[in-house]
């Protein structure tokens, strides 16, 4: 699957929320930063130009003083919206969760990023924490066993695998893992999103999801994923995947402080 065969719409929620590692504020953010662009031409090829839209819309917002008096308006809500990160994680997520080309992703961030080394710079400045505890759930033996052990060789000190959503309840709640790494499809009745639902009523971490369907997923609706990335993986999207999720998660508990 590439870039020019997905619909605008879904490849720019899946960065919305991957760039806030939230469903519910990478939509408003995605929302709020498409509806007063005059939109590019609608098919299917053109994401690239959609996604330039949101990164320059996102970063004067960004600059913007903005009027709050009322409570819930657009304005408000605009000023409310978290900043960007800086444009190196910005060509980072485009490259390796997105899988643009790295000139690609410069030409969306925009100056002032001279060439793609700001990709090498910010893959060599990103890390996952050594005392992560990770949990993958999957129901597929070889495609756990393997997504194990590329986030082990990633630095988590910890990898329990549960195959059902039942065991990924139980293993959440038992062991409260950094981290969720999930499919969608699961063995059983119960989805991926049923498993976290569940998991969310008790405890709330990070969890990023692993599918070959990503688009079935990012339809806008209630219950879907905050952070999605494509089967088949690289290891460069698990790793920006799980160290920018646990960055975001802790840049939102320091805010919340």
């Amino acid at each position: 699957m590439t870039l020019a065969t997905r619909p605008p719409e879904a490849v720019i929620r899946q960065f919305a929320r991957a760039v806030c590692a939230d469903r519910l504020i990478g939509d408003e953010l995605m929302r709020l930063t498409m509806a007063d662009f005059p939109r590019p031409v609608l098919d299917r090829g053109s994401a690239l130009s959609w996604l330039k839209s949101f990164v320059s819309n996102w970063q004067r917002y960004a600059g913007e003083p903005h009027d709050t008096q009322a409570p819930f308006s657009e304005e408000a809500l605009k000023a409310a919206l978290p900043p960007p990160p800086n444009r190196d994680r910005l060509i980072l997520l485009l490259a390796d969760v997105l899988g643009l080309t790295p000139s690609e992703a410069v030409e969306v961030v925009g100056p002032p990023n001279p060439s793609t080394d700001r990709l090498a710079a910010a893959r060599v400045a990103l890390t996952i924490p050594a005392e992560t505890d990770v949990l993958v759930v999957e129901d597929d033996p070889l495609t756990a066993a393997d997504i194990g052990a590329t986030v082990a060789r990633l630095g988590a000190e910890s990898v329990r695998i549960a195959k059902s959503a039942n065991e990924a309840i139980e293993a959440a709640r038992a062991h409260r893992p950094d981290i969720i790494l999930t499919d969608y499809d699961l063995d059983g009745d119960q989805t991926g999103v049923d498993a976290v639902r569940a998991i969310r009523q008790t405890y709330d971490c990070p969890v990023i999801f692993v599918s070959a369907y990503p688009d079935d997923i990012l339809i806008g609706q209630e219950g879907e994923p905050d952070f999605v990335i494509t089967k088949p993986y690289s290891v460069l999207a698990l790793r920006a995947a799980i160290a920018h999720a646990l960055d975001a998660r802790h840049r939102q508990i320091n805010h919340q402080a």
